[in-house]
């Protein structure tokens, strides 16, 4: 069974984030909280949860209270989502080079 810690730090490895930038768009001021919980001075509480889960829908809620399967949902995309990206991505390209001349 994974600790609250691992949990967590697999969580803010597959977001791409620092713990300090998860306190702040949870609202809080120090990532201290995330700190004890790897050491397993604490563990995170029903609002700290629930603020997680909604300033990151990505998340797999099951994953973040039991360790259980991916950190992340896996999206399921369409044809057309991924066209759109791909071609978002070439007009950025597009632009990029635009600048460089």
């Amino acid at each position: 069974m994974k600790t609250t810690g691992e949990i967590f730090d697999a969580v803010v490895e597959a977001l791409g984030i620092s713990y300090a930038e998860m306190a702040k768009k949870i609202g809080l001021s120090r990532p201290d909280l995330f700190y004890n919980m790897r050491a397993g001075k604490s563990n995170p509480g029903y609002e700290t949860l629930q603020a997680i889960a909604k300033a990151y829908p990505q998340i797999d809620c099951r994953f973040l209270l039991t360790g259980e399967g991916n950190p992340l949902i896996k999206v399921v995309t369409s044809p057309e989502n991924e066209l759109k990206e791909y071609l978002k991505k070439i007009i950025i390209e597009i632009e990029k080079e635009k600048t460089k001349d």
